[in-house]
């Protein structure tokens, strides 16, 4: 029996071989393959000695193959052949990506963001099979098999890699309805309006576009787990949320929600590709990642 590495050696070993024989000679393998002709006469008797078998009967100008010979150059021909088909099928799938591709994503991404974008990915390689997970829980990627965990806000696992894509720029919001019975709104009296809070908002913290800042919170308040939620219940008139811009573009151009005190913003929160790959993402990876952050900046 043969352990790993030895085995790693004869398949090598073994190329050489089938090269020295469509080659017809040590000296045409060797300048096929840029070695020396004695490097390629050591792999073969490596080979011979590795095996217990001699391959070739050497003459000044001919090869012969022993009868074991011949089972070996045809084996190093499949060798060689299955090598080839799997590097042209890698080939291919860098060239065309093809099958699962895993993402998550928070809820509020799917829309206007993450589905469309696939759907273009779909429509350019068709033999690809997304799979796609909506949450707003922070999915380990190992643990449920993901290729990419579309992230918001500061990142605690190190053992992953996290690309930043963009900025999430939030805005105050609330439906005409909650306005027309409540009017008047200013920064003295925010804290006495309903408010719908998701879990990683304690307060609301505005900046003025002349660097003005405010904080402030409410007794009164809705809390809720996810954005998506949180928006519809500003459209029935439930209060005033802080939300990212890019997630109610069309409420805001229908006039579903309307902007609160629109000289302020909320505090920018990071938007992260994270994945567990050690080395160059696969190219469908890197498509997704550059068309998130286009439409990223597209949206804004």
């Amino acid at each position: 029996m043969f352990n790993k590495s030895e085995q790693k050696r004869l398949a090598y070993q073994m190329l050489v071989f089938d090269e020295v024989l469509k080659q017809g000679s040590f000296t045409e393998a060797a300048h096929s393959l840029g070695h020396t002709k004695s490097a390629i006469s050591q792999y073969v008797s490596q080979l011979e000695r590795a095996l217990g078998v001699r391959l070739l009967n050497r003459s000044t100008r001919t090869l012969n193959l022993t009868p074991t010979g011949q089972l070996v150059a045809k084996r190093s021909e499949q060798l060689l052949e299955l090598l080839t088909v799997t590097l042209d099928e890698i080939q291919e799938s860098a060239i065309a990506p093809a099958g699962r591709i895993a993402i998550t994503a928070p809820h509020a991404f799917e829309a206007s963001l993450v589905t469309p974008i696939i759907t273009e990915l779909c429509d350019e390689y068709p033999k690809l099979t997304p799979e796609l997970t909506f949450t707003d829980e922070r999915l380990d990627i190992l643990k449920h098999q993901l290729d990419l965990a579309i992230s918001v806000g500061p990142q605690k696992d190190s053992s992953y890699h996290a690309i930043l894509i963009g900025e999430l720029e939030s805005v105050l919001v609330a439906s005409p309805k909650y306005l027309a019975k409540h009017t008047g709104i200013n920064e003295q009296n925010l804290s006495l309006q309903n408010l719908i809070m998701l879990p990683w908002q304690h307060n609301f913290s505005l900046t003025k576009n002349d660097n003005n800042a405010i904080t402030f919170s409410s007794l009164k308040y809705l809390k809720m787990n996810t954005s998506t939620s949180a928006i519809n219940s500003a459209i029935t008139g439930a209060g005033i949320c802080l939300i990212p811009s890019v997630f109610i573009k069309s409420e805001l151009q229908s006039g579903a929600l309307q902007r609160v005190l629109p000289d302020y913003l909320g505090e920018p929160r990071n938007v992260y590709a994270v994945h567990s790959y050690q080395q160059q993402l696969p190219l469908v990876l890197r498509l997704f990642i550059n068309k998130l952050k286009a439409k990223f900046l597209q949206e804004q």
